[in-house]
């Protein structure tokens, strides 16, 4: 396949060659057409002068015809010729008068019998007489008919020579064709260094590419001009980069879903085999036994609850990265729906040995947002209950919320253990957990606060954290107001 450049170089040089040659062909017809034309007219004039020196020099003979026509045609470096009405042949410069006779008859000749029908008649041919090619001018003339001989003379034909014609025309040519020569060597060097101006972008761009699809996927391809090109380079690197983006994420979805599988078997497995060991424990003799068939019950009953806790989790996470968690989006009261989130968790504060309580501005009955209820009560179930299981012995949960400009930024608030800044960040992904021995001794699933941030992220809002080790923490997040 021919180089991109060597393509550009040959359309340019046969293009032009084209050009040139037609120029040339078109220019050397035209030019010759030229030159003829001013002989013909030229030879037009003197066959008028010739008729008008026969007739006002009182010619009585043919001999003194002769003489003068050679006198004339001496000077003009022409032929000139007499002829008759019938054809016959008068007088000529170019042949003795005494063998005159000896010339065969004209009336055949075309350029004549034109000029007797039309008045000129004008014939490019070559001599049978001479060899050389002759431009032929015949006029007819009318001639005081002063003797029988003047009155003979019905035509004067002219014939003039083409050499000095061609030799113009070649000398022209010769210009034409070393201006043409010159012209095609300009437009060689020009378009040898065009075509490099133009092909080094593309082949820069084509090795680029050629680099990309063996797999070089960092590379990017170097911006050399703003036209085209340019454009297919950039679109080409934001492909890239929209690709490594692509690819950046599969890899980390593929290192999400590793870990998550293994989260998954490794919190499903640890209650299960729990389960299994209670239960086989019962199964070998220990159900008979009053000391430890209850509690190894309880035990099992609470593993199996946690389990369920699990799978709840695992269904909802799943539900809501797939997108099929349907939203349903109503106004609330803000204050009657804390209250009754602080009512459903009490029993588990109470059990805790914690305080929850509500807290609420002026005039908190007439504040209404807008969001998912049902999912909003799963986010402030998660939230109190981890405030609860992660708090100091007598400690105190508040649950409150503030009016903004547009929006109710609603705040659940506990003396906690807290949880130190390096964590905060990962509070929110899947599994994470700043104390694992802790959160299983609480029945955590590693999953509550993932699922709050999906369900807060839906309703276009965001979860925040603050919180101070030793001290508590403070989770947050804003629905619209209405």
């Amino acid at each position: 396949m021919k180089k991109i450049r060597s393509k550009i170089t040959l359309t340019y040089f046969v293009l032009t060659f084209v050009v040139v040659v037609a120029l040339g062909i078109i220019s050397s017809v035209k030019i010759e057409s030229y030159f003829q034309v001013r002989l013909v007219a030229s030879l037009e004039t003197l066959a008028n002068v010739v008729s008008l020196i026969i007739q006002e020099e009182s010619i009585v003979d043919a001999e003194q015809i002769d003489s003068r026509i050679k006198t004339i045609a001496e000077l003009e470096t022409v032929r000139i010729s007499v002829i008759s009405a019938d054809g016959t042949v008068i007088a000529d410069s170019d042949v003795p008068f005494d063998k005159i006779t000896e010339v065969e008859n004209h009336f055949g000749r075309a350029e004549v019998r034109t000029a007797m029908s039309e008045g000129t008649g004008v014939v490019k041919r070559e001599s049978a007489t001479v060899g050389r090619e002759f431009m032929y001018v015949a006029r007819r003339i009318s001639l005081d008919p002063e003797t029988d001989l003047l009155a003979a003379i019905h035509i004067i034909r002219i014939a003039a020579p083409l050499d000095e014609v061609h030799r113009n025309v070649n000398e022209i040519r010769s210009i034409l064709f070393i201006a043409g020569l010159t012209v095609l060597l300009l437009v060689l060097a020009v378009s040898i260094v065009l075509s490099k101006k133009i092909s080094e972008p593309i082949v820069g761009l084509a090795n680029s590419v050629e680099e990309i699809r063996q797999g070089k996927l960092e590379k990017r391809v170097e911006i050399r001009t703003n036209d085209e090109v340019g454009m297919v380079a950039r679109t080409l690197n934001d492909l890239l980069e929209k690709v490594n983006t692509d690819i950046g994420r599969m890899k980390k979805l593929e290192k999400f879903r590793s870990e998550f599988l293994g989260n998954v078997s490794h919190e499903l497995r640890t209650p299960i085999f729990s389960l299994q060991g209670y239960i086989e424990t019962l199964l070998d003799g220990a159900i008979d036994d009053p000391d430890v068939n209850r509690d190894f019950l309880q035990k099992a009953y609470s593993h199996a609850t946690r389990l369920n806790n699990l799978l709840g989790d695992l269904i909802n996470i799943s539900q809501i990265e797939s997108g099929e968690m349907k939203m349903s989006f109503h106004n609330f009261p803000v204050k009657e729906f804390l209250e009754n989130v602080i009512r459903e968790m009490h029993p588990v504060a109470e059990q805790h040995h914690i305080v929850l309580r509500g807290r609420y501005p002026v005039h908190a009955d007439a504040v209404q947002a807008y969001g998912d209820k049902q999912r909003l009560l799963q986010v402030m179930r998660n939230l109190v209950d981890n405030s609860i299981k992660y708090n100091k012995p007598y400690g105190e949960v508040i649950v409150s919320f503030e009016r903004k400009k547009e929006a109710v930024q609603i705040l659940v608030s506990d003396t906690g253990i807290g949880i130190a800044e390096e964590h905060q960040p990962r509070i929110f992904e899947r599994f994470y957990r700043v104390d694992r021995d802790r959160s299983r001794e609480v029945g955590g699933t590693g999953l509550g606060l993932a699922i709050v941030k999906h369900i807060i992220e839906a309703h276009g809002s965001k979860i925040n954290v603050t919180s101070t080790p030793g001290k508590g923490s403070t989770f947050s997040f804003e629905l619209k107001a209405v």
